[in-house]
C-alpha cells in the first residue's frame, strides 16, 4: 500500500472518528436511537465528500469523458442531499420533536431521492459515452473512405499508361472527400458503404485499365455521383 493510500485511510478514519465524538460529547438529550440515526447520516454524508475530493471524478484514460457530462448533476445531487439531511437533523434537535420513526422515514425519504439522483447521473455518463461511439464510428467511415482511396491511388502508380483524365478525376474525387461531414444520417451510411465498394472494385480493375476501362468509366461516374450526394447529408 503507498502514501497517498495509508494517508488516505488515515484521514478517513480520523474523520470519522471526530464526527462520532462529536455527536457523542455534544449529544445532549438525543436519544440513543436518534443519536445512532445522526451518526449514520453524518457519516454518509462525509464519505460522499471525502470520496469526491479524494477520487477524480474525471477519468483521463477515459476519451469519451463520459464522467464530464454529469459532474454537475453528481455535486448537485450531493450537495441537496447533504444540505436537507443536516437541516432535518438540525431542526428536529432544536425546533421541532421529531419521534425516531418520522426522522427515520424523513432520511430513508432523503437517501432514495439521492439513489434516484446518481441514478440519472450514471444515466448522463452512458448518454455521453453513446454519443462519443456513434460520432467515433461516424468519423472512422469517412476515414475508411480516404483510405479506400489511397489505396486506388497507389494501384495507380503501379500501373502505366493511364489517361490523364482519368488521374485528374480520381485527384479531384480525393479533394471532394476531404468536405464530407461525418453524419449520423442512415441514407448517409448506405452511400459511404457504395462508395467503398466502388472504389474498391475500381482499384481491383484499374491494373489492367484498357480492358476494364468502360467498367472503371461506370464504377467513376458513380463514385462521382454518390460523392456529391454525400456532401450534402449533414449531422441531423
Amino acid at each position: 500500500m503507498d502514501i497517498k493510500k495509508i494517508l488516505s485511510w488515515i484521514a478517513l478514519l480520523g474523520g470519522e472518528a471526530i464526527i462520532i465524538a462529536a455527536f457523542i460529547l455534544l449529544r445532549g438529550d438525543l436519544t440513543d436511537h436518534v443519536l445512532v440515526l445522526n451518526i449514520v447520516v453524518s457519516s454518509l454524508i462525509y464519505g460522499l465528500f471525502f470520496i469526491d475530493i479524494l477520487v477524480s471524478w474525471i477519468d483521463f484514460g477515459d476519451k469519451s469523458q463520459k464522467r464530464v457530462g454529469s459532474i454537475g448533476l453528481r455535486w448537485f445531487f450531493t450537495w441537496s442531499y447533504a444540505i436537507l439531511a443536516v437541516a432535518t437533523m438540525i431542526l428536529s434537535s432544536l425546533v421541532f420533536d421529531f419521534t425516531f420513526a418520522v426522522l427515520l422515514i424523513i432520511h430513508a425519504a432523503l437517501l432514495f431521492l439521492l439513489l434516484l439522483g446518481f441514478i440519472s447521473v450514471f444515466t448522463s455518463s452512458d448518454k455521453v459515452q453513446e454519443v462519443y461511439l456513434k460520432e467515433n464510428a461516424n468519423r472512422s467511415r469517412i476515414a475508411e473512405i480516404k483510405r479506400a482511396i489511397t489505396s486506388l491511388k497507389d494501384k495507380m502508380n503501379d500501373s502505366s499508361n493511364l489517361p490523364e483524365s482519368f488521374i485528374n478525376r480520381i485527384n479531384a474525387l480525393e479533394e471532394n472527400v476531404r468536405f464530407i461531414s461525418p453524419t449520423n444520417n442512415q441514407e448517409a451510411h448506405d452511400l459511404e458503404e457504395q462508395f467503398i465498394t466502388t472504389i474498391n472494385d475500381m482499384a481491383f480493375a484499374v491494373s489492367n485499365f484498357s480492358m476494364n476501362e468502360e467498367r472503371i468509366e461506370s464504377s467513376l461516374k458513380k463514385c462521382e455521383r454518390i460523392c456529391q450526394n454525400r456532401k450534402n447529408m449533414y449531422s441531423i
